[in-house]
């Protein structure tokens, strides 16, 4: 830096440094900042009104220095007189691109800032960060409200974020932000950058802002000044030379420090006065410091970044754990804030996640067929899964030394730290992972890279139910994990619980029951369905789970306390993080508040984090499940409900990933319309919304199923927020399937036949537009065919012509071949069976849809299908016989069809229930040698099962199972069809047994017996074992029988 700065004689505010060491300082800088930088030529970038004298000069014809307007009007003029403002932009970064950054500018990637912001254009500060080698962070600048914040932050490994308020040379020619240069600029600068100002602001209040570059007249700071009450808020900075000491006395009354200083005496004074030591987080030194260092097998250090992961994203698990103290009533109460459970042993051994850690940790070679496993426990909120997990975790780590990770809450699982682990010990790290649907990005990356690099990991995750449903698919749809259910307890962990209960003076009611009495409290049916933190909470104390956390938050006080507390747990019933800058901006308290005036009320109540990465502060309640009831109990009409949705979202910021799962939580269509009984009050959280996050899809989108869904809803109205979600994202295809529904539902109730086949047509269109393979445009299309064809079978009477009958008749085959068509590539799906039911129970209420497949049949038709159609018919109301008249007569005209044989040979048996050789004739001709007919040899292999040739039928399920499409018949049916309700049950005894399943064998035939756990009936899963003789009902998939329901003999 330039000695002459050393003339200067500067103090730092021993505030200010403390604040700087902590990473809790922002520096917002000004244009004055720029003047230090240098061309070639030895020049300094242009001022304000050497700008405005450039921009006057090129576009107005006026000569240096004869401007007097300022360069807001000068550049307003220059682009609304023709010049534009793509032209007036690259003029001005023409002028501001060849300097490069000063030693002030590279001297600021010295030390850990909590952010930069700046009004400036230009790019110095980017480029001072990139030129500096040792910079102790990576500036990730933001330019607009639409990029994703923390996501962004969190891909680097020391992020400081760089807002850029007023617009940047890189996106000057980005329309939704122009760089903020005229006066209508000025006045539309917060349009796509209204987050970006309450990100600075919300820093404002917090932390301390240090200004550089702006002279003390300065409307910006000004600004930011007035909004705040100076007095609830941390001292603020400016450095600049040219104060008085008018101006000092002046801004001291504003609770702001001048610092007498250039931007580069300041920082050459930071530099001199703050160590190196204290400018980068502190890394652990010994193996004392760093317990994981036992696993390595080289006396290698491990690298800055790994030390630094392990602080920030994991947890090394080990017997040396710190946590803080918690009773045991505490901890049975949900207070679940770290290790202190775990390592006291409040908790019982879950069988589940017992037999989990064993499958994980198998070496046996069945286990080896891949490097990376993946399991997952899953279960509803409150059932234990955390608890669970974290036990898993410390045993395996304590008991087996296995090398485990916990990945934090706000930690970010990266694949190079788990690379250098590997390198550094040779073992297959434990990578556990609670709520992995937040992670599920990450984790996804993770799993990738280990695999492409050949890397083992195993992964341990937990999850509720419907959040991996809703967030994971795609996690799932890669990397299927071996899914664990955390159900209910059982006998011996029922019994575990109470010793402990016991042993801690914790049972509360239950101390006056006998053990009997408190083992058949929580064995009741009625509760054990209920998840195990409301049972221990309804058992010790008495009450309804609801009651008890709504009389807790009625105890609240102060009102504002109260409403905080709600506010909190209306975010956190959705399983994320609230951030302190959301609860500011929604209920006017920031965080140094809550730790005022509100931490006693809310002890034990609101958790408190703080995410390393934002450097945000962090709320939850103590449980997610909590929070659901104290929101549900708080606001239970609908005016109480969409007002505080409503407050919540006006507080949201988008561009953080907690925010915006916040905001899907809120505005789900279906649940909206099934919670509001009044549409409008559901409107209004979804028109809030859109409000906040303008031009999104999604909320477009979920109008328009809460429009359709409704009982008062409009299907006009949805059609038009359907076609603006489209406009907003044309290339997604959920879009346009909610656009094809609208038009299925609409042309469903259309009375005018011309708009009613042109909505279905419309249908049609766009569900052919979906390229991808998707279970809800099958359906779709299959709803449409089926609405079609019952429209038409209402057209059928006697007088009927025979051209109408064959058009019927061909509607009905196109629907029927689109209907097995979509059960055999989606069986899983139930809505396409419910379709098929309601097209066979609409036709079967006619008799003349009966009728005209009977005249169809007299027109001596020239394809078969439509005997199987009026075979069909007649089996639906019962007339067996008349149905193989039917088949009889088609066969005799279509001897060769083998859809006919099929439903001939099923027509037979239904008939006689006995074997016969004329069902096996017929069953035999269904299907050709390496034909597609899948469906004649699954039935025939059943057929051949339950006449006790079980070799034969093995050696078809073979061949299905080696032959057909991967998604056909992969699971057994939830009823019986024809020929598994003849099966009467089989005798055999257990072979294998597992976590979720086990084997069964049974006589003659020669592979074992796929048995769910869920299919033992009225005993416990821990009876069954290995040797057990049972008596097992069986049904059957695309390999052959599998057990339904087993009985232990």
């Amino acid at each position: 830096m330039p000695s002459a700065n050393a003339q200067i004689k500067i103090e730092i505010p021993f505030i200010l440094e403390e604040a700087i060491k902590d990473q809790r300082a922002v520096i917002v800088i000004g244009a004055g900042a720029s003047k230090e930088c240098v061309n070639e030529s030895g020049q300094t970038p242009p001022d304000g009104n050497q700008l405005r004298d450039l921009i006057a000069e090129k576009f107005l014809g006026k000569k240096p220095g004869t401007e007097k307007r300022d360069l807001m009007t000068v550049s307003e003029i220059a682009i609304s007189s023709g010049a534009g403002s793509a032209a007036v932009f690259d003029e001005i970064e023409f002028h501001l691109r060849d300097f490069r950054p000063s030693q002030a500018h590279k001297a600021l990637a010295h030390f850990r800032w909590r952010g930069l912001a700046t009004t400036n254009y230009d790019l110095y500060v980017e480029q001072a960060y990139a030129e500096e080698q040792n910079a102790t962070q990576t500036c990730v600048p933001f330019v607009k409200d639409s990029e994703p914040f923390d996501d962004r932050l969190k891909r680097e490994r020391k992020p400081v974020p760089y807002l850029k308020l007023h617009g940047c040379l890189n996106h000057r020619l980005d329309r939704d932000i122009p760089l903020v240069l005229s006066h209508e600029h000025y006045a539309r600068v917060a349009e796509h950058r209204s987050f970006l100002l309450n990100r600075v602001r919300q820093w404002a209040a917090e932390s301390p802002v240090i200004f550089i570059g702006y002279s003390l007249t300065d409307s910006h700071i000004r600004q930011l000044i007035y909004d705040f009450d100076t007095s609830a808020r941390p001292r603020w900075y400016i450095v600049t030379p040219s104060a008085d000491e008018h101006d000092v006395k002046h801004w001291a009354t504003q609770n702001v420090e001048i610092i007498h200083a250039t931007f580069g005496a300041f920082m050459e004074e930071l530099e001199n006065t703050i160590p190196d030591l204290f400018r980068a987080l502190s890394l652990p030194s010994t193996n004392a410091d760093a317990p994981y260092r036992k696993h390595f097998r080289t006396n290698s250090t491990e690298s800055d970044f790994l030390r630094e992961s392990l602080t920030r994203d994991f947890t090394y698990i080990h017997s040396g754990l710190k946590y803080s103290d918690l009773s045991a009533k505490e901890f049975y109460s949900g207070h679940d804030d770290g290790w202190c459970g775990i390592v006291r042993k409040f908790d019982i051994v879950r069988k589940t996640s017992e037999n989990l850690l064993y499958e994980a940790l198998d070496e046996s070679e069945s286990s080896k067929k891949s490097k990376q496993k993946f399991y997952l426990l899953q279960g509803p909120a409150g059932s234990g899964k955390t608890i669970a997990l974290k036990r898993s975790a410390f045993d395996a780590a304590t008991a087996l030394d296995e090398l485990v990770l916990w990945v934090n809450e706000l930690g970010v699982p990266r694949y190079q730290a788990i690379h250098e682990l590997h390198e550094l010990t040779g073992k297959t790290c434990i990578l556990i992972v609670d709520s992995i649907s937040i992670h599920c990005t990450q984790i996804m990356k993770v799993l990738n890279d280990c695999k492409k690099n050949d890397i083992p990991i195993t992964i341990i995750s937990a999850e509720r139910d419907a959040d991996w449903g809703t967030y994971c698919s795609e996690l799932e749809e890669n990397f299927p994990p071996e899914t664990y259910q955390l159900g209910h307890l059982s006998r011996r962990e029922v019994d575990d619980l109470l010793d402990l209960l016991e042993r801690h003076d914790c049972l509360g009611l239950l101390k006056a029951s006998t053990r009997e009495e408190r083992v058949a409290a929580f064995m009741d049916h009625d509760r054990s369905d209920r998840q195990l933190l409301v049972a221990l909470h309804e058992l010790t104390q008495g009450k309804p789970f609801e009651q008890i956390i709504h009389e807790e938050y009625v105890r609240i006080s102060p009102e504002n306390a109260r409403r905080m507390y709600l506010d909190i747990a209306t975010m956190h019933q959705f399983g994320t993080n609230v951030r302190a800058g959301s609860i500011a901006r929604i209920s006017g308290i920031q965080f140094s508040d809550y730790k005022e005036k509100f931490f006693g009320p809310l002890k034990n109540i609101v958790k408190v984090n703080i995410d390393s990465y934002t450097q945000d502060n962090t709320y939850q309640t103590r449980h997610s499940r909590v929070a659901q009831i104290v929101f549900a109990q708080a606001c239970r009409d609908d005016k109480s409900r969409s007002m505080q949705f409503s407050r919540i979202l006006e507080g949201l910021d988008p561009g953080y990933s907690s925010d915006r799962r916040v905001i899907a939580g809120i505005c789900k269509g279906r649940e909206l319309a099934n919670t509001f009984t009044q549409i409008q009050f559901a409107r209004d959280v979804l028109e809030k919304a859109c409000q906040i996050m303008q031009k999104e899809a999604f909320l477009y989108q979920q109008r328009a199923i809460l429009e359709y869904s409704h009982h008062d809803g409009s299907l006009e109205l949805a059609d038009n927020l359907a076609t603006k979600a489209r406009e907003y994202d044309s290339h997604n295809h959920i879009y346009i399937h909610t656009l094809a529904e609208i038009s299925i539902r609409k042309a469903s109730i259309e009375e005018n036949i011309v708009r009613r086949d042109h909505l279905r047509a419309r249908a049609k269109s766009l569900l052919s537009e979906i390229r991808i393979r998707d279970s809800r445009r099958d359906a779709s299309y299959c709803k449409l065919l089926v609405d079609e064809t019952l429209d038409l079978s209402k057209t059928i009477n006697d007088n009927s012509k025979e051209h109408e009958i064959l058009e019927f008749d061909s509607k009905l085959e196109e629907t029927a071949v689109r209907i097995q068509k979509a059960q055999q590539d989606f069986p899983d799906e139930p809505d396409i069976s419910s379709i098929e039911a309601r097209l066979w129970r609409g036709l079967g209420e006619s008799s003349k849809t009966e009728k005209s497949l009977e005249k169809a049949v007299l027109a001596k038709p020239r394809s078969p299908g439509v005997y199987a159609r009026l075979a069909r018919l007649r089996r639906e109301r019962g007339a067996i016989s008349e149905q193989m008249s039917v088949l009889r007569d088609g066969l005799t005209r279509f001897p060769d069809d083998k859809a006919l044989h099929l439903q001939m040979a099923l027509a037979l048996l239904e008939n006689d229930k006995s074997q016969s050789d004329a069902i096996e004739s017929h069953f035999g001709k269904s299907f050709s040698t390496n034909d597609q007919n899948f469906d004649a040899r699954f039935y025939f292999a059943e057929y051949l099962f339950w006449s006790g040739r079980a070799q034969e039928a093995s050696k078809l399920f073979e061949d299905i199972a080696n032959r057909s499409a991967t998604n056909y018949r992969r699971s057994s049916p939830r009823e019986d069809d024809l020929i598994t309700s003849l099966l009467g049950n089989f005798t055999g005894n257990v072979t294998s047994r597992k976590e979720r399943f086990f084997f069964v064998r049974i006589a003659n035939y020669p592979s074992e017996v796929f048995c769910y756990h869920t299919t033992l009936d009225d005993a416990p899963y821990e009876t069954l074992a290995v040797g057990s003789s049972v008596s097992v009902k069986l049904r059957f998939n695309r390999q052959g029988p599998v057990g339904c329901k087993v009985t232990i003999l």
